[in-house]
């Protein structure tokens, strides 16, 4: 029995049109249940619509110290220099892990990713693409008051 070269034709490398539809139909369901839990186990919060201030006594915080608040459904840091008063946010611009306040080398730490910020909230090293958010913090009388009154 011999073969011509035509009755056994090569198989197309193209995708079948039924084939490409059904891709495309269950790449977009997928893209819909992405976004629909990322949402769900990523809310995000604005805390300059929802935040209330919150207050507590300076004598909580020394000159030196910290205090970690919830601002706007957020935890913030809040630290006391010999200069000034600041309040950041403890949530990474990278991709929303919490930082921690190294106090001993006086920076931000990220777990997730090796992210690192200073002080000041700006980005020192690692995948984060902005400074940490930092929110408006003033002493009133003996009373510490983070965001706006």
């Amino acid at each position: 029995m011999t073969t011509t070269p035509d009755s056994n034709p090569k198989p197309s490398a193209f995708v079948p049109r039924r084939q490409f539809i059904q891709l495309g139909l269950l790449s977009m369901v997928a893209a819909w249940v992405g976004t629909w839990l990322q949402t769900r186990l990523f809310p995000s919060t604005n805390a300059s619509q929802e935040a209330t201030p919150v207050s507590f006594p300076l004598s909580e915080l020394p000159v030196g110290g910290t205090k970690v608040v919830t601002y706007g459904g957020i935890f913030t840091l809040v630290m006391r220099t010999p200069e000034s008063l600041r309040a950041f946010s403890l949530v990474c611009t990278h991709l929303g892990c919490l930082v921690e306040w190294q106090g001993n080398k006086k920076e931000f730490y990220c777990p997730c990713h090796d992210g690192r910020y200073d002080e000041f909230g700006d980005v020192l090293a690692g995948p984060p693409p902005i400074p940490l958010e930092q929110f408006p913090v003033q002493i009133v009388g003996d009373t510490v008051t983070v965001g706006e009154i």
